[in-house]
C-alpha cells in the first residue's frame, strides 16, 4: 500500500507541477514542500494533498501561446 507521501509526489508529478509551484501555493520554501514529500513533515500531508487537488494541471494553464491543452489563443 502506498504511503500518503508516495501519493502526495504521485499526484503532483501526474498534473506535471513543480514542487517550487506547489509550495508557492502553500506558501511555504520549495524546501520545506521538499520534506513533506521526503516524510519529514508528516502532518503537512494532508493539506498538501488538498493544496495539489485544488490545483490545475500544467496543460491546462495558458503557457507559451497554447491554451487548454494546445488549442492556439487567439
Amino acid at each position: 500500500m502506498a504511503t500518503k507521501r508516495g501519493l502526495v509526489r504521485e499526484l503532483r508529478l501526474n498534473k506535471r507541477l513543480t514542487q517550487a509551484e506547489v509550495a508557492a501555493k502553500m506558501r511555504i520554501s520549495q524546501g520545506s514542500y521538499s520534506a513533506i514529500e521526503r516524510g519529514e513533515k508528516p502532518r503537512a500531508v494532508d493539506e498538501a494533498l488538498a493544496t495539489i487537488n485544488r490545483m490545475r494541471t500544467r496543460t491546462d494553464r495558458t503557457d507559451g501561446g497554447v491554451e487548454k491543452a494546445g488549442r492556439l489563443k487567439v
